[in-house]
């Protein structure tokens, strides 16, 4: 197996001329090839915005508006927040299909350095001959060949070691790609040494615009039997995850009366955490699997402050000024809402 697909996520290139039906044999041919990018790129990918929004304002402008499979997947992939946008690499803009194919090489040239690699970039097959040599590009029409591309190939779940560095590593492309992220793991407690790397995977998300909103979500009885109070967690957790505050739009804290399975959940997918976020000092390994979208649905639902399936037994954010908004529940995930527009107790 490639080791690209081990990764539960994957972020693409694609050049402009992928979307231009003038490429393709028949109109029939062209909508198999946009259905298979459409399968992909929203259960488990997203797409690299080169040059800041110039790829995006390009298509826009270029690809016929008449096709709606076509339309559905561009509106999918911006509202789903899975447009990434992206420096420019090149010193000059791209005139053509092979200048954003140098733009995509060179650009993943850059980001691999901050372990953010592209898994592939996708063009037509004009453009694959200038680039055969080159296992990272491939044409649309051989995707179904393609070894970081075919879902035969792929794994929904992943084993890795439990400590900080594995887990960095696995969730790197969520931490540094999501507009949102919700932490769902009863025990998270940052005074315990198990958690106490913890506050890496936030640390791992960096300075970006646009800035993500975080959740937290633990159940109100810790790991040594106590309940929490309200006021203590208060004073716990702001005084852990200060420094990084600065990365965030808000950082907020739900606790529930119970719950066992842990997740991560962000706009970009799920994950089910055998052992959540907790690390081990001995060689314990554990297993990750991907969410289907309908399972990811129901679990973003499980955890709305407004849920019929547990109770929330209060809420904060952690930032300097404790006020907090109450707003409707959400009812259309994923993604999740942003933590202010979340109600519930207080």
């Amino acid at each position: 197996m490639d080791d690209r697909n081990k990764d539960l996520f994957s972020e693409y290139a694609v050049t402009p001329d992928v979307f231009n039906e003038s490429f393709y044999k028949s109109p029939a041919l062209r909508d198999t090839y946009f259905r298979q990018l459409r399968e992909m790129f929203l259960s488990q990918g997203i797409v690299r915005d080169l040059r800041r929004g110039e790829w995006e304002e390009l298509l826009s402008n270029t690809i016929e508006p008449s096709n709606p499979l076509l339309d559905n997947l561009l509106k999918n992939l911006k509202g789903q927040g899975r447009f990434v946008p992206s420096d420019p690499a090149l010193n000059y803009k791209p005139q053509n299909d092979r200048d954003w194919c140098d733009e995509a090489l060179a650009s993943n040239e850059k980001t691999s350095r901050e372990n953010l690699p592209l898994h592939g970039i996708i063009v037509s097959e004009v453009i694959r001959k200038t680039y055969k040599r080159n296992p990272l590009v491939e044409s649309v029409n051989r995707l179904s060949n393609c070894k970081w591309w075919s879902p035969g190939d792929r794994s929904n779940s992943i084993r890795l070691k439990r400590n900080i560095n594995a887990y960095k590593k696995a969730l790197m492309l969520i931490l540094r790609r999501a507009n949102s992220i919700m932490f769902v793991d009863p025990y998270i407690d940052p005074k315990l040494p198990r958690y106490d790397s913890f506050i890496q995977l936030l640390e791992a998300v960096g300075e970006r615009s646009p800035k993500p909103y975080v959740e937290i979500h633990c159940k109100i009885r810790r790991s040594c039997g106590e309940a929490w109070d309200k006021e203590e967690m208060k004073i716990i957790f702001r005084e852990k995850f200060k420094s990084v505050l600065k990365n965030f739009k808000k950082i907020e804290i739900f606790v529930w009366d119970n719950f066992h399975d842990r997740y991560l959940i962000s706009n970009l997918g799920g994950i089910l955490m055998s052992n959540g976020f907790d690390t081990s000092t001995d060689s314990a390994r554990t297993t990750w699997a991907r969410l289907g979208q309908s399972v990811l649905k129901d679990v973003v639902l499980e955890f709305d402050p407004m849920s019929s399936d547990r109770t929330l037994q209060f809420k904060f954010p952690i930032d300097k000024k404790e006020t907090c908004c109450k707003t409707p529940s959400r009812k259309h995930p994923p993604p999740p809402r942003p933590a202010a527009d979340r109600g519930g107790p207080q």
